[in-house]
């Protein structure tokens, strides 16, 4: 007959696994679900970049020139001409439908114009509310009736007696090349798959960390227990939070297996560094949901102030908008959410490639968050494991 374990980390650890084993919703929520939105995930960006969106063209010109500006804008790699309207309503109904995601308008002056050395104005209509597709159209447009106008004019230049070098230089005196940094290629899995995996990951580990704190807490004899089992709060917290914190660092490995090895994603910066913010990152989160728990004094509080706090962290996180033009209430919240300082840690060693210094400020607020929300947690999990027993001693 084997003794029994005295109190301390390794004791609230196998209680805490013995528990997860009996109640197989939190085993699936800790391990299976977690994974299944990645691969998802995965699934969804594996393209990289977005290809072929479907645009409606309106040619009120019907020449040549038209034709073969049509031509161009369905042989650039973003777009698609799939419907050739004979109108702007036939065009519109096709737009609102979600057929397409543009239309772009012809004139019918264009060839004119262009011959004697105008600028006709070709018209793109799209719904903005789609903001990354939106971008891709306009830009995508834009570029294509670009070339296409220079070529027009530099050919027309040519063919009134100039020369080739003089007309190019003519039609672009001054040439701007643009050179993407750190992603150039645009590719959405480096950009945006690679935020949204954390993202998610934020809600179930603090969700989780809220849930089994929560549960606790209820009972009136719960956190005076932890305490008993753990041999002090600190160690309690740690030995309960640990098998969730051991999961959830797999999973966000497993993510990052995903983007550097199936997506061949990448690495530019430290790989250590990398290592210590990802477990940073997996422990604040604990900590935060722990404290939410224990504030909120019960599960379903617990889980309602998560979800308010890390639902829309991606929105404070500065990926899809910067943080230095937030407001002073957006600025906050993110700055309170582990998600946004290990997002710029990520970006700076994953993508940048920036040397350690330029990280130590992110990494020391990610390190406070974990000081600031662990003390808390500690502080209320003692305060309350005192009230059963300053209770039993007034019985």
């Amino acid at each position: 007959m084997s003794r029994p374990l005295p109190a301390g980390f390794r004791r609230t650890f196998r209680r805490e696994l013995r528990r997860i084993a009996h109640q197989p919703r939190l085993a699936f929520m800790l391990g299976p679900f977690p994974l299944i939105l990645m691969l998802l995930l995965s699934a969804v960006f594996a393209p990289g970049l977005p290809s072929n969106l479907p645009v409606a063209v309106v040619d009120q010109d019907g020449t040549t020139l038209s034709r073969q500006a049509v031509r161009m804008i369905d042989a650039t790699a973003d777009l698609a001409v799939t419907v050739r309207a004979t109108s702007l309503a036939e065009a519109q109904d096709a737009l609102v439908s979600g057929a397409v995601y543009a239309v772009i308008f012809i004139p019918q002056s264009m060839g004119r114009d262009l011959l004697q050395g105008n600028r006709p104005e070709l018209v793109t209509f799209y719904n903005n509310q789609f903001l990354t597709v939106g971008g891709i159209v306009s830009r995508a447009s834009r570029q294509a009736m670009g070339t296409f106008s220079a070529g027009v004019a530099t050919q027309a230049l040519v063919a009134n007696g100039a020369v080739p070098e003089a007309a190019v230089e003519a039609v672009v005196p001054i040439p701007v090349q643009r050179s993407p940094l750190f992603n150039p290629a645009l590719d959405y899995v480096q950009f945006l798959l690679a935020a949204l995996m954390p993202t998610v990951l934020q809600i179930f580990i603090t969700a989780s960390a809220a849930l089994t704190i929560g549960s606790d807490v209820q009972h009136p004899n719960g956190m005076a227990r932890l305490t008993r089992i753990g041999g002090s709060s600190i160690t309690g917290i740690a030995g309960k939070l640990a098998p969730y914190g051991l999961a959830y660092l797999l999973t966000l490995i497993f993510a990052d297996v995903i983007i550097f090895g199936a997506f061949d994603a990448p690495f530019n910066g430290n790989i250590w560094l990398h290592g210590a913010y990802s477990a940073g990152f997996v422990l604040a989160c604990l900590c935060l949901g722990g404290m939410l728990a224990m504030i909120a004094g019960e599960t379903v509080g617990a889980l309602g102030l998560t979800g308010v706090l890390t639902g829309p962290a991606f929105g404070f996180a500065g990926i899809s908008f910067p943080r230095i033009t937030m407001n002073t209430f957006a600025w906050i919240w993110g700055g309170l959410l582990p998600l946004t300082a290990y997002l710029q840690l990520r970006t700076d060693q994953v993508l940048r490639g920036a040397p350690i210094e330029v990280s130590l400020p992110a990494f020391g607020w990610l390190l406070a968050q974990i000081l600031l929300y662990g003390s808390v947690l500690v502080f209320l999990v003692a305060r309350s494991a005192q009230v059963p027993a300053k209770q039993a001693s007034i019985a």
